[in-house]
């Protein structure tokens, strides 16, 4: 199976996503573990997505 172009990279994304998540001071918390914290998870996530792409 051929690699995908660009595994690297990806990857490294990946890697640097999870650890801001993992180390993020608001899943610390139990507030962080609701599921408005999810749904603001997906909001600013799609920001970041949307400023890539600009």
């Amino acid at each position: 199976m051929p690699r995908p172009r660009r595994a690297t990279e990806l990857r490294r994304r990946l890697l640097m996503l999870s650890t801001r998540i993992e180390w993020h001071p608001f899943w610390s918390t139990p507030d962080g573990w609701t599921p408005a914290a999810r749904v603001e998870l997906r909001r600013q996530t799609r920001e970041d997505r949307r400023a890539d792409a600009a």
